[in-house]
């Protein structure tokens, strides 16, 4: 590009010309000769004029204006009422908390802890007590049966 003296004679002048532009902007920004309004009662407010709209009604379209046909009117389908199917009440588990489980390292018969209500039972499998029947056990959780329904309850 320039190359020498005859660089150096160009671009500084332009180099302190863009500094300088600088420098006065910011120091224009924080200078305290911004005109400001000295009584604020002496502003007025003009009222804004409107112009009231003209009303319009919106008509159905008998044809289609691009095509030239006249519209189909859609008829509704009559939509069948559900029939009323009676619900069968919710069934209410009782208070049942899974204590752990009992067996015998030579035999692979288990006996849970379980308590019912607050009451505490030993049961094995496929047994039942208090209208619950255990399905399933491990150590850590337990398949139980109550009114036709399964849940499982996990260790606490």
């Amino acid at each position: 590009m320039l190359k020498g003296k005859k660089g150096l004679y160009i671009l500084f002048p332009v180099v302190a010309f863009i500094w300088g532009a600088i420098i006065y902007q910011v120091v224009d920004a924080f200078s305290e000769d911004d005109p400001v309004i000295a009584d604020p009662t002496t502003i007025t407010m003009a009222t804004i004029k409107t112009k009231e709209r003209a009303p319009f009604s919106i008509h159905t379209i008998s044809r289609d204006p691009f095509l030239g046909k006249a519209y189909k009117i859609a008829r509704r389908k009559e939509v069948k009422k559900p029939s009323v199917v009676s619900q069968k009440p919710p069934i209410i588990w009782p208070s049942i908390r899974y204590k752990g489980r009992v067996s015998n390292q030579n035999t692979a018969d288990a006996v849970f802890l379980l308590e019912i209500n607050g009451t505490e039972y030993l049961i094995k499998k496929n047994q039942s007590e208090a209208a619950v029947t255990v399905l399933k056990g491990t150590a850590t959780y337990i398949r139980l049966r109550y009114q036709g329904k399964t849940k499982q309850f996990n260790l606490l």
